[in-house]
């Protein structure tokens, strides 16, 4: 990150975690020019909290995709919903 008024990069001092906000993650970080001493503060949020001791998200995975048998090919021709809405549209 660049000082916005020198220029030149910006040095992380301080990290202070923020427990006041719903969710967590967020922090505080203070940031020191290299140049001119210049001081910027910023709420950041982590995506990782490497110091929780909560447990990962589970995997959710999609169920396997299984071919259709060769009698079932035209099933969806043959559902009830699938006729009626021939049917409707013939008798208009």
């Amino acid at each position: 990150m660049r000082c916005m008024t020198c220029g030149a990069e910006m040095v992380l001092i301080s990290t202070v975690p923020d427990d006041t906000m719903p969710v967590a993650g967020f922090e505080h970080q203070t940031f020191m020019c290299s140049g001119c001493r210049e001081v910027e503060r910023r709420l950041t949020f982590r995506k990782r909290d490497s110091n929780a001791s909560a447990k990962p998200m589970p995997v959710h995975m999609s169920p396997p995709i299984v071919p259709t048998p060769s009698g079932q090919a035209g099933s969806i021709v043959n559902s009830g919903l699938f006729r009626q809405m021939i049917a409707r549209l013939r008798r208009r």
